[in-house]
């Protein structure tokens, strides 16, 4: 059985290594990530498992029982496989190996272990907050204007978790394209900038800042929806983050794009950290402000997609500064 254009396709965007064989042991499915686990020089694809050039590998692969894990030496790398057999109502119709570095398996369960008590955490206080008050407005322990102070309480938190889901969301589907191959078009990143900076003044008005704009036309490889979430987040966290009254300096030249802040500064000692998943250097003040601790997160990721490098400056009691180079066109 020779693997259809679909299924072809389905093993390439899997993130592990994948082989999949018939039950006569011939190999019908390999991917690239696998082919360069093994170190294998061609496809073996509608070859016998001799292909594969580890006896170690093809003497598991003929014994190995369903969900069987072992890890094998593949040219001085560690490799974990696990066997999984294709069965179909009672017919075993062949099988499976998923196989990924050992360091990058516990990287990623460690990642994933991480990444879901962050997600239970962030949603379980506005969770309790929201049930709090709706149980005292039920329960007829609010009374007048308390009601109206409760419901708004719900109303800000509600729309907290909606907030960070969105990331959360956002976050999951830029890992996805991270696995892709995607297309971008030659974009001019300065009236994206001129947009959102005409559409962030009234909020930064109520606060007394101050959002100047310079630099003009720069030409940049990537996709219009992207460039301006990268553009939004970075001048929004600077008004999120800034002194009342305070100056946001946003500039776009030299394949550059800049946004200064005058806020509170970042220590050191976090700033290598800021760029992490739920990281924030102030949390009390992130609460307040709303945060999530993913925008800088969503901004790293988009960066990656575009090939662009992000980095930071920031100097406690003065401010920040974050700089994305683009390559040039």
């Amino acid at each position: 059985m020779e693997t259809d254009g679909f299924t072809g396709s389905l093993i390439e965007v899997i993130p592990e290594g994948i082989i999949a064989v018939d039950a006569a042991g011939r190999i019908i499915g390999c991917n690239a990530k696998a082919m360069r686990l093994l170190s294998l020089s061609k496809d073996p694809t509608g070859s016998a498992i001799s292909a594969l050039e580890n006896a170690a590998l093809q003497r598991f692969l003929g014994d190995a029982r369903n969900g069987e894990m072992r890890e094998f030496d593949v040219g001085g790398k560690s490799v974990s496989v696990t066997y999984r057999d294709l069965i179909q109502g009672d017919l075993r119709f062949g099988a499976v190996l998923l196989m990924s570095l050992v360091g990058e398996r516990s990287h990623a369960e460690r990642v994933r272990t991480e990444f879901t008590a962050n997600v239970s955490h962030e949603l379980k206080t506005p969770l309790t907050s929201i049930s709090g008050y709706a149980e005292m407005i039920s329960m007829g322990m609010a009374q007048g204007d308390d009601i109206k102070r409760f419901a708004n309480k719900i109303e800000t938190e509600a729309k907290r978790m909606l907030t960070l889901i969105s990331d959360i969301i956002r976050l999951s589907q830029l890992d996805e394209m991270a696995e892709a191959r995607l297309s971008f078009e030659v974009i001019d990143f300065y009236p994206i900038v001129s947009d959102i900076v005409e559409l962030m003044q009234p909020i930064a008005q109520k606060r007394g800042l101050s959002i100047q704009l310079s630099g003009g036309s720069m030409q940049v490889k990537g996709d219009k929806a992207m460039l301006t979430e990268l553009a939004t987040n970075l001048i929004d966290n600077a008004v999120r983050y800034n002194r009342d009254n305070g100056l946001i300096t946003v500039r776009v030249a030299d394949q550059c794009f800049s946004v200064r802040d005058t806020g509170i500064g970042i220590s050191k000692s976090d700033s290598i950290h800021v760029f992490e998943r739920f990281y924030r250097a102030d949390k009390s003040r992130s609460k307040a402000t709303g945060g999530t601790g993913l925008g800088l997160a969503i901004v790293k990721h988009t960066c990656e997609q575009l090939g662009a490098v992000v980095s930071l400056d920031s100097r406690e009691g003065i401010g920040t500064e974050i700089t994305v180079r683009f390559p040039k066109v």
